[in-house]
């Protein structure tokens, strides 16, 4: 997102302010912590930032750090502590969910958005379930088809927060349904929604749900926060850089499940890796062509670039943001991440690079 290249920048600002002041970055970042959104004048629905430095520092061992730039070296090679902050807004769209009961006790869930990859299946099978107090095994998710109720693209970190509400809105209103019908058989108490149907003779009960935003975008700023911690190795004679490890730290709300969301934290920070320090769009002007056009000349990340990541969440649901009080994750994973590198760069080096990728000879 746009957001990876603007907190580039601006981190980067806020790292070399921080130098400027003789104040260490971290708490640099805590001292201007805004307590409010001062661009709207609203305050946030939920905001764990400042946990985030906390869980994060102490995860990362950031007090171990030196404030001086290129002063801390192991086995020949300058080591570099960064951290940048994260953010990335709340989105949530207008979507539609179908939930239908069958009288084997078989439970499908209908939405027509799109699983491009992060589990959104399974996520919405885990809210279907914890709402119907339901084994997941019993959920079938259905996807993917215009004849199914309307639903946005996966697009904006909104997924979750706008199917997965119509999800739950749903699954609560069939509850309602079922509860009703209950209260007319002889044991409403011990009934268990097969009994329900069968004792009414109906062969499925079938709800289908909206869900949007409503008053309180106008009341509060939402948003999805985060930080990044990094060391870096550099060679004093080449300035090849190598990342040695990062621990990331979000708040996004509610996890829904807490081993896709760590995939995708994971993946956020390998790309971040990738802008920070070899991907690079080269164009040929004179033909108005990509010379970069294939993976044998655009550099990614590989295994062997990648180092141990540790991932951690606050894990608290924003009850303000919707009903299922989880914000977007997909995209504030990578944001930040490149100017936690680049910061890293500059304890170890001394260099201010401004211009991504960080390559050997903006080093040398």
């Amino acid at each position: 997102p746009g957001d990876a290249t603007g907190m580039f920048a601006l981190e980067s600002a806020m790292d070399e302010l921080a130098y400027s002041m003789d104040i260490d970055p971290l708490e640099f970042r805590i001292r201007n912590h805004a307590q409010l959104d001062m661009e709207r004048n609203l305050p946030w629905s939920a905001k764990g930032l400042l946990a985030c430095y906390e869980n994060g520092a102490a995860k990362f061992g950031w007090k171990n750090r030196s404030l001086k730039a290129r002063s801390m070296t192991h086995q020949g090679m300058l080591v570099g502590y960064g951290m940048a902050s994260s953010l990335y807004g709340y989105h949530r769209h207008p979507s539609r969910a179908g939930v239908l009961l069958q009288s084997d006790g078989s439970i499908v869930v209908q939405s027509a958005t799109m699983d491009i990859g992060p589990g959104t299946g399974t996520a919405m099978t885990r809210i279907a379930a914890k709402v119907l107090g339901v084994s997941p095994k019993k959920i079938r998710f259905e996807s993917g088809d215009s004849s199914l109720p309307d639903a946005p693209g996966q697009n904006g970190s909104s997924t979750i927060p706008s199917v997965g509400s119509a999800v739950h809105v749903a699954c609560e209103t069939l509850k309602k349904k079922l509860a009703e019908l209950a209260r007319a058989m002889p044991n409403p108490d011990t009934a268990s929604y097969t009994d329900i149907l069968q004792y009414h003779h109906l062969p499925h009960l079938e709800v289908t749900e909206e869900s949007k935003s409503g008053a309180e975008r106008d009341q509060y700023s939402m948003y999805s926060f985060g930080c990044h911690f990094v060391e870096v190795h550099v060679s004093p004679i080449t300035g090849e850089v190598t990342v040695k490890r990062v621990v990331t730290c979000a708040d996004v709300g509610k996890i829904i499940n807490y081993k896709t969301a760590r995939s995708q934290s994971i993946g956020g920070v390998v790309g971040g890796i990738g802008m920070a320090l070899m991907e690079a769009a080269v164009m040929d002007h004179r033909y108005g062509r990509y010379v970069t056009q294939d993976f044998a000349h655009y550099h990614i990340p590989v295994h062997a670039d990648i180092p141990q990541i540790d991932v951690m969440y606050i894990d608290q649901a924003d009850t303000y943001a919707n009903p299922i009080g989880a914000k977007g994750l997909g995209e504030i994973a990578i944001v930040g991440v490149a100017a936690a590198v680049a910061n890293a760069v500059f304890h170890a080096t001394g260099k201010r690079i401004r211009e991504l990728p960080i390559t050997v000879e903006k080093l040398v």
